[in-house]
């Protein structure tokens, strides 16, 4: 039965990426064209070095802007850049509930340091507790928003970086572990 569903599911996405990809409709339109480019490329979804270390890298970025749309902007990001899209979103959730509370303040505090030497720090200090309503919040943090954006835009630049790296050198070390591992296999049989 699972097989079969399966089976069912794959020949409807083939057929599916058969006619997004059909050359007639990418003569026609402009868009479809960008969508098979950007989204319909199958170096996006499936992990090579290069497209996995840039996923983590634009997900990195993308995760500390503290936007409510985060993943959507996050796969139209990947996109562009053509790196790997699920990485991207995986990397943007790294930036939940759990995890704000002590990012917040580390933002606000890079913000605050780098735009202090521009003199555009607000005048107030940062609000040690919230109202409870959405509106109060909203005035509350209004002047300190883009205090934070710019600590979190910072943040991701030094991040973003550092992401690919690591997520490079970790793929070169994989891949010798995984060589060697499959070299002592041969070698005992």
């Amino acid at each position: 039965m699972i097989d079969h569903a399966r089976g069912v599911f794959r020949r409807s996405m083939f057929r599916t990426y058969r006619f997004l990809k059909h050359p007639r409709k990418l003569k026609s339109n402009a868009a479809m064209r960008w969508f098979a480019r950007h989204f319909l490329d199958k170096r996006v979804w499936r992990p090579t070095q290069h497209t996995l270390a840039g996923g983590a890298a634009v997900g990195l970025f993308i995760c500390m802007q503290f936007l409510p749309v985060q993943m959507p902007f996050a796969v139209i990001v990947a996109a562009i850049f053509r790196v790997n899209i699920p990485i991207a979103l995986a990397m943007c959730w790294l930036t939940n509930p759990l995890t704000m509370p002590p990012l917040i303040p580390l933002e606000y505090a890079v913000g605050k340091w780098v735009l202090s030497w521009f003199s555009a720090v607000p005048a107030t200090p940062f609000p040690t507790e919230l109202p409870e309503s959405l509106a109060g919040t909203w005035l509350a943090l209004k002047e300190h928003t883009p205090v934070m954006f710019f600590g979190g835009v910072i943040i991701g630049g030094l991040l973003a970086p550092a992401g690919y790296i690591i997520t490079w050198m970790s793929w070169d070390k994989l891949h010798h572990l995984r060589q060697r591992k499959t070299a002592r296999r041969a070698a005992g049989e």
